[in-house]
């Protein structure tokens, strides 16, 4: 049986829409239906001082999650557009903490590149390939999403 190229589209845009954005309305498919309850809209209510903290659930702090999720976004872009990048997930993870211009350098990156990740979804032809990193993309950054939800409970 073969999926419209379409509804794979719609899906992913969908999905990903939910996971940083929030969910369309009252209902969703697996996040808070709340405005803002995406992974932009969690991290936003967050400081410098907070993001760079290392909580007792977690060896990672805020900031080192959001900039993983960045990288992470950058690569799987790269990888959308068939383009060969040095990969060095290590990097990705070093940092630990924040000042606050830094922090909100973080967040506008991560916004700018999720935005430029979906216009990429809109252009492309959905191989196999792409399909699939596609999914591991909208996978990996629920998992964050979630991740940060369980930090940021810690500081309330």
């Amino acid at each position: 049986m073969k999926i419209e190229q379409i509804t794979v589209r719609d899906s992913f845009l969908s999905l990903l829409k939910e996971t940083f954005e929030g969910p369309s309305g009252t209902s969703s498919f697996y996040t808070n239906p709340k405005p803002d309850s995406g992974l932009l809209g969690t991290i936003e209510r967050i400081n410098a001082r907070e993001a760079s903290m290392i909580l007792p659930s977690s060896e990672a702090s805020i900031a080192a999650h959001v900039h993983h999720t960045l990288y992470y976004l950058q690569v799987s872009g790269a990888r959308l557009l068939d383009e060969k990048r040095r990969v060095d997930w290590d990097l990705s993870w070093r940092i630990h903490e924040v000042d606050e211009g830094t922090w909100q350098a973080f967040k506008s990156q991560l916004r700018e590149e999720y935005e430029n990740y979906m216009s990429r979804l809109r252009d492309i032809s959905f191989t196999s390939e792409q399909t699939a990193t596609v999914s591991a993309a909208l996978a990996h950054s629920a998992y964050h999403l979630g991740a940060l939800k369980q930090l940021i409970n810690q500081l309330e």
